[in-house]
């Protein structure tokens, strides 16, 4: 009984806290506006798209690719966007004392034909508008206009719908799908919009959505839209959308409908829209199109690449649609995977019954949460009401029947009673369907079957008490119960934010809450989803009308699927200009209620791949999009050089705790190059049928663990991945640096630093590998993300000075072995500047051993680490353009070891046979010996007035009087005197004796000296033993350098003169200096010729063969780029013609260099 309160109480408490951040979202939360209207790009994986926060992929196809695959120019869509249709409530709108049923379907401002709702005069779109507050409004370039949370700088300050979701600083957080700044996928973005906008149904009928607020118009549809890709292989060819749509008014609509309209365009450029074909499948819930002739023109889209006849296929899928939480059904066909006792649809249950006194009826009040009570039918006429609807019912009279297939004019068709959402038949089912519910059916009008598949699913049977109680019939993502049972308090219990270690509402409180993973919302199988229930196609584009809102209700309607005439028996006759529109539907939509839409754009080389690029897609979706975590991105700089290009990055992605398996998994580096930003060059790991499926790398680094070679593969993980392999390195050890040798100076290049795990062959977990994304926007600029650079190797200006590297620091103090050295890494951000480096130890087993580093600038103050970084031989973090390369082979406990260049005696040859041996103390009954690395002097004298200690840390050894004393002398400006004890038998060092010493403070027991060997000679002054250790770095130790930036001999770059040079020279047509236009801009592309080895501040003018001044050009004074280019254009901004030129170069100093240079046609 206390559990059950409690239980009840959390639920009251859950209840009271969602309806206050629902009305506090609600209070914070805009209203849609066309003059927040921006627009970004996805690029993170093969599909890479432009998209709008007013709801439509594809557009404004002038700004980016147009849901391209592989290649940018590649496009496959017209336009992609999102259709919603409610019916309003039934009632007199036109006050003519009859009730109206009137539908809206509310659009996006999508640009193709047909399309479009205005307010009358053209004004007002009467379309979907995005929410201001969603993104930076400071940022507003090409591609960059949506929060993505790839690119911070494009997030709000606040984000509206989660205030409270900003770090110890007040910066605000990524609003991810799986909670507070959660970035499971490689690239996400996220917007909202409304309908505030659409103003027609209350211009025409004077409806309002919420009384209460007369300022709220349309229908009180509020939608977030976000985008998600992974880069991992398998989900590489699809995409991501995620549409959730919320009814923030106060009508209840009954019949709400969701859907999508495509415009279809493979080729996506030119007239390539006219030779398009377009079907579905019901089973796969998928639409898919492609190039009828699979031959994209180069008349229309002369960039096609790698060639016009290697053209794919695009499927738009549901992965997930609206659930329908009341209608007693399973629409998804789960229940089946859980103990259930209900029943399955028969071809009996369609079929019309006669009503007998004794039926039990099922009544349904959707005034109470569509509550169901048992009727039974008298022997007598009886009124009863269900769903607001009077029923009258008479004994072996009155006919039930929903959803079955009646006779028409072309055979059979659905009874429209299927999508009245009402339940006519009063079995408590709500639109029970032939067509969808149990079998998809369809035959032309000669009789052809087109499509016939057996598909029944679970239904609630009220009236026999059967599967009334199924979690997973009328499942919802806001009943809070965590109805497919996969929530796990060990890994999910992260309170409502969806992050570990904020303390928040529901952490680690042992039981499921609203915003953790697998539950609710978050996830995706806890929804009764209805799938795909409608195809209709139709020729030309053009042939629709979108703010005809009767005609595109219609077009909605559910049990619809339409078979294109350029379809015959299944097989594609021709290729036309035709669009489609798919939906899901009908389900209620309650004030305050929101439900979801999922759907995948998917690619494939053709159908087979594409489907298959489908379930691929579903399997991702069905396990709630839990992908194993690649390592986080490495932050990477490149520095260019004279015909060499360095790359150096950070270790974070080492650091990484993979979000699913809980572990730090992460294996190596792997380096990606090319010469576009497709990396195509590298596209070369194929599957086993031969289609290229991964990138081939320049350079890898394997961390060294043992763990090398190929990923062993089941042959589960083989099917799925096609036998695609994965070669985890060969044990040759991590570096966070590597210098590209084989460039051309003068040449764009682009590389990419992954980083990558190993996988877990156990659990056929495949090895993920970081996202990679890099590209350039319709101005022709290079949009990176932290792991990609572009870079132009380049020989520095003549005169050039470098900064010194590969020098040793100089010691301030310490006496370790160590010598470190300073490379340059950047010289672009070497100053001059004094550091100083001190490092941080521990003691292992009481010995101080350094383990890591902290530099200091001494003229600024500012140390360059957060935190003190690891001691490595090569490999050092780079700070201000340096690294240093300490040598951490002293630093074990094992290299703690006698110096045996520097111990030994100062006397002559026969004091040598008294020899000597060191060795940790070790006597039974006392701590172990520490292994102080110090240098020690035993210094003899002719008087035997010195003394060992007495009893020295518990040893049972008396003193004993002898003539030496034994020092530290590790300090040589501070000899100290070391206590000792000392077994032998008299008063002289001689073969048989031990010493034991302590540190000098007689705090605990160091080594044990003995003595073996010939002793006749009597030792004393003028006799020393040295017994030096080798010794690691501590704490004690400290190093200093100085690093000089760059600079310029200008003698040097006189005498040098004649090294300046234009190329190419001849210059023809082209050459792989220039870059490529982006791929929305069409003409010619760059044109260049470099002079190269220019001294810094020179000018260059070039002149035609009879002396005019062509251009002007002049170097912008870097040192480290000797380099200005010409992009064959004269001053007055004009192509120059073919023929021989001049050119003059002058330097500040007044150097003069002529040359010249050729065009060539």
């Amino acid at each position: 009984m206390v559990k059950f309160m409690n239980r009840t109480y959390r639920l009251i408490t859950l209840v009271i806290l969602s309806l206050f951040v629902t009305s506090y979202a609600f209070g914070q939360i805009q209203r849609g506006d066309a003059t927040a209207r921006r627009t970004g790009v996805h690029k993170g994986n093969q599909i890479r798209t432009i998209f709008s926060n007013w709801g439509v992929i594809a557009q404004p196809g002038d700004q980016g690719p147009r849901a391209a695959w592989k290649y940018d120019t590649n496009g496959y869509v017209g336009d992609v966007s999102p259709l919603v249709g409610v019916r309003l409530p039934i009632r007199d709108y036109n006050n003519d004392g009859r009730t109206d049923t009137i539908y809206s379907v509310i659009i996006t401002p999508v640009s193709r034909p047909g399309g479009g709702d205005y307010a009358p005069g053209g004004g007002t779109s009467w379309t979907f508008e995005p929410i201001p507050g969603f993104f930076n409004p400071a940022i507003n370039q090409p591609g960059k206009g949506i929060a993505m949370n790839v690119f911070p700088e494009t997030w709000p300050a606040v984000w509206p719908d989660q205030p409270t979701w900003v770090d110890s600083n007040g910066i605000a957080e990524w609003n991810g799908y799986f909670g507070r700044g959660q970035e499971s996928a490689d690239e996400e973005s996220y917007f909202m919009m409304d309908d505030n906008k659409d103003e027609k149904m209350f211009v025409r009928h004077g409806f309002l959505p919420d009384p209460n607020d007369p300022s709220r118009k349309g229908q009180a549809i509020r939608m977030g839209v976000r985008g998600m890709q992974w880069s991992q292989f398998l989900a590489q060819d699809a995409m991501f959308w995620l549409y959730e749509i919320q009814n923030v008014g106060a009508t209840t609509y009954e019949q709400t409908v969701f859907g999508t309209i495509v415009g279809t365009y493979v080729g996506a450029d030119g007239d390539e829209w006219n030779d398009d074909v377009s079907f579905f499948q019901v089973r796969d819930a998928i639409t898919y199109s492609w190039d009828f002739d699979k031959y994209i023109r180069p008349s229309a889209n002369p960039r096609w690449q790698p060639n016009p006849n290697q053209v794919g296929y695009i499927a738009y899928a549901f992965l997930e649609s609206p659930g329908n939480s009341v209608d007693g059904i399973d629409n998804d066909g789960d229940a089946r995977n859980f103990l259930s006792s209900a029943p399955y649809f028969v071809e009996n249950d369609f079929q019309p019954r006669t009503l007998k006194a004794g039926d039990k009826l099922v009544l349904i009040d959707v005034n109470k949460n569509y509550e169901r009570t048992i009727f039974n039918m008298p022997n007598s006429v009886a009124n009863v009401t269900s769903m607001g609807r009077t029923f009258r019912l008479v004994p072996d009279s009155t006919v039930l029947a929903e959803g079955n297939l009646v006779t028409g004019s072309a055979g059979f068709v659905l009874n429209r009673n299927a999508y009245d959402g009402i339940d006519n038949d009063l079995d408590g089912l709500i639109d029970e369907n032939y067509q969808i519910h149990y079998r998809q059916y369809k035959a032309d009008s000669r009789g052809t079957i087109l499509i016939d598949t057996l598909n029944p699913v679970q239904y609630k049977d009220f009236a026999k008490g059967l599967g009334v109680t199924d979690d997973m019939i009328d499942e919802s993502r806001a009943d809070l119960k965590d109805n497919d049972r996969d929530w796990n308090h060990e890994i999910d219990d992260l309170g409502a934010d969806g992050k570990p270690n904020t303390k928040d509402f529901g952490e680690g409180d042992g039981v499921p809450t609203p915003g953790e993973p697998n539950f609710d919302r978050t996830d995706v199988n806890e929804s009764d989803q209805i799938g795909l229930t409608n195809f209709q196609y139709f020729v030309p584009a053009g042939d629709i009308t979108m703010s005809n809102e009767d005609d595109m209700w219609r077009r909605l309607r559910p049990g619809s699927f339409d078979v294109p005439s350029s379809i015959v028996n299944n097989v594609a006759i021709r290729g036309e200009d035709g669009d489609f529109v798919y939906g899901s539907g009908y389900f209620p939509l309650l004030p305050g209620a929101t439900e979801r839409f999922s759907l995948a754009l998917a690619f494939g080389n053709d159908l087979r791949g594409v489907i298959k690029t489908k379930r691929t897609a579903q399997l991702i979706y069905d396990a709630n999009y839990n992908f194993p975590q690649p390592p986080d991105k490495p932050n990477v700089t490149a520095v260019p050089g004279d015909g060499k290009v360095t790359l150096y990055w950070d270790d974070v992605a080492e650091k990484t705790i993979d979000r699913l398996t809980k572990i730090k998994d992460f294996e190596g580096y792997l380096i990606y190059k090319g010469t576009d930003p497709d990396f195509i060059d590298s596209y070369k790991i194929a599957d086993g049928e031969g289609n290229p499926k991964r990138y081939k790398p320049v350079a890898q680094f394997d961390l060294k663990n043992g763990i090398a070679g190929y990923f062993p593969s089941t042959p589960e993980v083989i099917e799925a991945t096609l036998g695609v392999p994965f070669y985890l390195g060969d044990d040759n050890g991590i570096k966070n640096f590597w210098v590209d040798n084989d460039v051309v100076n003068g040449r764009t290049y682009y590389y990419a630093v992954v980083a990558y795990d190993r996988g877990d062959a156990s659990r056929d977990i495949f090895p993920a590998e970081t996202p990679k994304r890099i590209s350039k926007d319709v101005t022709g600029a290079i949009v990176r993300d932290v792991n990609t650079v572009a870079v132009v190797p380049n020989a520095p200006a003549i005169g050039y000075v470098a900064p010194e590297s590969g020098k040793e620091l100089t010691r301030i103090s310490g006496g370790s072995e160590v010598k470190p050295t300073y490379e340059v890494m950047n010289p672009f951000d070497i100053r001059d500047a004094q550091y100083e480096v001190t490092f941080v130890d521990s003691l292992v087993k009481g010995s101080p051993i350094a383990y890591a580093y902290q530099v200091t600038n001494k003229v600024t103050g500012r140390t360059m680490f957060n935190t003190p970084q690891p001691i490595k031989a090569i490999n050092g973090t780079v700070f201000e353009g340096l690294n240093l390369s300490i040598d951490p082979s002293y630093q074990t406990l094992d290299s703690i070891k006698i110096n045996q260049a520097t111990t030994g005696w100062n006397s002559p040859k026969p004091i040598k046979t008294l020899n000597y041996s060191v060795a940790t103390f070790s006597v039974s009954g006392f701590p172990a010996g520490v292994k102080d690395a110090r240098d020690y002097r035993f210094v003899f004298y002719n008087k035997y007035d010195k003394s060992s200690t007495d009893k020295l840390l518990g040893l049972p050894l008396a003193a004993k009087r002898g003539n030496f004393e034994v020092y530290d002398v590790t300090e040589k400006s501070n000899p100290r005197l070391v206590p000792f004890a000392w077994i032998t038998s008299d008063t002289t060092l001689s073969k048989g004796d031990r010493i034991f010493l302590s540190d000098y403070q007689s705090k605990r027991l160091t080594w044990a000296v003995s003595f073996t060997g010939d002793s006749t000679k009597t030792l004393g002054a003028g006799d020393t033993l040295r017994i030096n250790f080798l010794k690691p770095i501590t704490k004690e130790d400290k190093f200093t350098f100085t690093s000089v930036a760059a600079s310029y001999n200008a003698e040097e770059a006189k005498n040098n003169l004649d090294k300046i040079k234009a190329v190419p020279n001849p210059y023809i047509v082209t050459n792989v200096y220039e870059s490529p236009l982006p791929p929305q801009i069409r003409g010619r592309g760059e044109r260049v010729i470099n002079f190269i080895n220019l001294p810094p501040n020179s000018k260059i003018s070039i002149f035609t063969s009879s002396g005019s001044l062509v251009k002007t050009l002049e170097h912008d004074g870097s040192l480290l780029n000797g380099t200005v280019s010409w992009d064959v254009r004269t001053k007055e901004g004009l192509d120059v013609a073919y023929g021989v030129y001049f050119y003059l170069v002058e330097t500040p100093e007044g150097g003069k260099k002529t040359g010249k240079l050729a065009i060539i046609k």
